[in-house]
């Protein structure tokens, strides 16, 4: 089995920028999923979502950003381009800036501006928006450079188009998440994390692993419901990232990581909060690692009970792996079969379970058999 380690908590994926302090906003903890029905799935009313997920913190935070990377054209009498309110780089308008006062009179100058200016797919297509609301200010030269980009930008291929577009649709969003989350976390990783959502082949399961090692166990919940979030912004918007079949795989994977988180924290808080697994490991982080380690594959319960004991498993007698082993099974019992679990993945992972009891069970007897105190108190 692939090491518990290798998906736990990493603390910023290499690839997103660091969020500045100076672009911090401060808003209130979102609550945990409630976990019902998805509305979505079932033909709700998807307002409902939206307006949940945008409160009034949210909206004083969003407005505060957008105000401070559009105040210096303000202050300038110009118009405010809607392009800035879904620019994740922060440094936006300054770059923009310098792009306009550079001197490019060929296609390829001022597409190497804005690749050296903005990494992202999306950033870049929103910033060259902006440069193309400015045409009109512009000599011809570079009037007619600007036309050839965007028209080269027009002529991408598909899964470009799709990624650019997933990536301006999840921005606001990622933006007012973003908020709620320690510096490191940028609303371009969830941009990213997003993008990543739609487009992956991975197993469900290791998509909430990934989201998990990206973010933290504690935040599970918190970028599920930016994923739903994004999801319903992105289908409701005018130009959608997806055709409405391509939007079926990711509701469906969806509607399953909700039925995970709901299950999960069910059995991460049943195990964790035992008296019997008290001796071995009460950190709810360790007992959800190793939840998602058999869901994925039941063959590692030997392993993953030896991580998850660790060395406590060592100093505890067979009464005491008894009774854990026997939490474990009925925890384990109650967790819903398809499409989280294969009806022989469950038995596989349940009987294995008896097993273990059962090992555990004449090892106590054997114990027993040559402890006189364990003797003279069952005779008496």
């Amino acid at each position: 089995m692939t090491s518990l380690d290798a998906i736990r908590h990493s603390p910023s994926f290499s690839e997103a920028p660091t969020k500045s302090q100076g672009g911090r906003f401060r808003a209130a903890k979102a609550a945990e999923d409630d976990d019902g029905p998805l509305r979505l799935l079932a033909g709700g009313p998807v307002s409902d979502i939206i307006r949940a997920a945008c409160s009034a913190d949210e909206g004083t935070a969003a407005g505060a950003q957008f105000g401070a990377r559009s105040s210096l054209r303000r202050h300038e009498g110009q118009p405010v381009d809607d392009s800035y309110a879904y620019l994740l780089d922060e440094d936006a308008p300054q770059k923009i800036r310098a792009i306009l006062a550079t001197t490019w009179v060929s296609p390829e100058a001022l597409t190497r501006l804005l690749y050296d200016a903005f990494a992202d797919i999306s950033d870049r297509w929103l910033a060259l928006q902006v440069l193309a609301s400015e045409r009109d200010t512009l000599d011809a030269n570079r009037q007619a450079a600007l036309d050839v980009v965007l028209a080269q930008a027009q002529d991408v291929p598909a899964d470009a188009v799709r990624e650019r577009k997933a990536g301006i649709h999840c921005a606001i969003k990622a933006r007012l998440t973003s908020v709620e989350m320690r510096l490191e976390y940028t609303p371009a990783m969830l941009r990213a994390t997003y993008r990543n959502f739609l487009s992956s082949n991975a197993p469900d399961i290791e998509v909430y692993q990934s989201w998990i090692a990206g973010f933290g166990h504690e935040r599970r919940a918190t970028v599920l419901q930016f994923v739903e979030g994004a999801l319903v912004d992105d289908m409701q918007s005018a130009d959608p990232s997806c055709t409405p079949t391509e939007f079926l795989t990711p509701l469906e994977r969806l509607g399953i990581l909700r039925r995970l988180r709901s299950c999960e924290r069910t059995f991460v808080a049943q195990v964790s909060q035992s008296p019997h697994a008290a001796p071995f490991n009460s950190r709810e982080e360790d007992w959800l690692h190793f939840l998602l380690a058999v869901l994925t594959d039941p063959a590692t319960l030997d392993e993953s009970m030896r991580a998850v004991t660790g060395k406590a498993g060592l100093l505890q007698d067979n009464g005491a792996h008894g009774r854990l082993i026997g939490l474990l099974h009925r925890a384990c019992g109650e967790l819903p079969g398809e499409p989280l679990q294969t009806p022989q993945a469950r038995n596989a992972l349940l009987d294995g379970l008896r097993l273990l009891a059962g090992s555990a069970y004449r090892d106590e007897r054997s114990d027993g058999a040559f402890d006189p105190v364990s003797r003279h108190r069952r005779s008496a």
